[in-house]
């Protein structure tokens, strides 16, 4: 599973909205690109600050619970059960959205975590 390129995460977030002030454009702040896959994103409207995380293979190997959800989550498109987690973005202490692939049409989406419980 490769990691995603800058340009392509930056694409993606545009899917989503900022959990400050709503707006949907995004960029990387390349000083903060971490060799283990953590990045910080920034709301090119507010400059909220939230981590991006894009290195699947570890998150799915410490997470035993996620192979499991993602062979069950349905596509939007296709309805076709299985996806790809690609990478995922913390936008707020509350709300982490999943950046999903559908194994069978490739469609791509955002989709907000059930599985991580926050305090």
């Amino acid at each position: 599973m490769p990691n995603p390129t800058m340009k392509e995460v930056e694409t993606r977030l545009g899917t989503v909205q900022c959990a400050i002030c709503k707006g949907s454009s995004f960029g990387i702040d390349e000083r903060s690109m971490q060799a283990d896959g953590e990045w910080r994103g920034i709301c090119r409207k507010c400059y909220y600050t939230f981590p991006i995380y894009t290195d699947m293979e570890f998150y799915l190997r410490t997470q035993p619970d996620i192979p499991y959800r993602l062979k069950e989550m349905s596509c939007p498109t296709c309805n076709h059960k299985g996806v790809s987690l690609n990478f995922r973005a913390t936008m707020s202490v509350r709300e982490s959205i999943y950046f999903l692939t559908c194994t069978s049409c490739q469609n791509t989406y955002p989709e907000q975590s059930s599985l991580e419980a926050f305090e």
